[in-house]
């Protein structure tokens, strides 16, 4: 069965295939560029503005596994607003989960963070609860790799150039990035392509390609596209698919399916003055 954001087994976070190390919370350097307008017809750039605070957007993430003998479905909707920046990035975060639920064989299973609010923290502790205390150990884990970039630049916004870039050409890098964001800890990254298939006014379409593997056995080949926005490289839509094959003590199981969708469902530009 499928693990990390996406669809998941029946495993405790605690278990050692598939519990690493918290993210590193750094701050780079200040080196983020703002949009400027493609050079020619059919080339794009993509941009990258200092982060405000007030910012607030709304993340819809559905995932699906399938297989012989089981399916299960990861759903998670939940909202982020930015309470700080330091530098590039933001520094503090305030996320509320009004979803966060798994359905394994058609039965639901809400997680540890469903229907609660956190505020993230490039400090330490990274993650307190809506009363300011810091959340427990298993609590924290899932905060994180929902949003573990926090104090950085987002890895997406990292990888795209500030050079225009033309329909045809190839960013890897994005592959991983992308992988990144179906979870930050669980896979590992074996080849992926990501080329820019679509020009648009405000948006940029690449086809991308993921060959991944997790330390429980699992390995999943996926295609699909990722819409970002040009004004501020941010990752509006994601839709992926393909074929996972589960190996366990020599053992392969039959392979499954899967499907993964994540947008921005809306967003709120409210800046406060600075």
């Amino acid at each position: 069965m499928l693990v990390g954001h996406g669809c998941t087994t029946q495993r405790s976070a605690s278990d050692p295939r598939v519990a690493l190390a918290t993210p590193e919370l750094t701050i780079p350097p200040l080196d983020a560029g703002t949009y400027a307008a493609p050079d020619a017809p059919g080339s794009v750039r993509f941009g990258h503005p200092v982060p405000g605070t007030g910012a607030a957007w709304d993340v819809s993430v559905r995932a699906r596994s399938h297989s012989e003998d089981q399916e299960s479905t990861y759903e998670s909707d939940y909202r982020v607003e930015v309470l700080a920046v330091d530098g590039p990035a933001p520094s503090r975060v305030r996320l509320h989960f009004t979803r966060n639920v798994h359905v394994y064989q058609g039965q639901e299973k809400a997680t540890v963070i469903d229907g609660r609010e956190y505020v993230v923290d490039a400090r330490a502790p990274h993650v307190r609860d809506a009363n300011g205390n810091a959340a427990p150990e298993p609590e924290t884990e899932r905060v994180l790799d929902v949003f573990p970039d926090l104090g950085t630049r987002a890895r997406i916004d990292e990888v795209l150039p500030d050079a225009a870039m033309k329909v045809g050409d190839r960013r890897d890098e994005l592959a991983a990035a992308i992988l990144r964001v179906i979870h930050p800890r669980a896979w590992t990254l074996g080849s992926g392509t990501a080329l820019l298939a679509d020009a648009g006014r405000d948006h940029a379409r690449f086809a991308v390609t993921l060959d991944a593997t997790s330390s429980s056995g699992l390995h999943m080949l996926l295609t699909g596209d990722a819409n970002v926005r040009l004004r501020d490289s941010r990752l509006e839509e994601l839709t992926l698919e393909g074929r996972y094959e589960q190996t366990t003590k020599g053992r392969t199981d039959p392979p499954g399916s899967f499907v993964l969708t994540r947008r921005i469902t809306s967003e709120s530009e409210a800046r406060s003055a600075r």
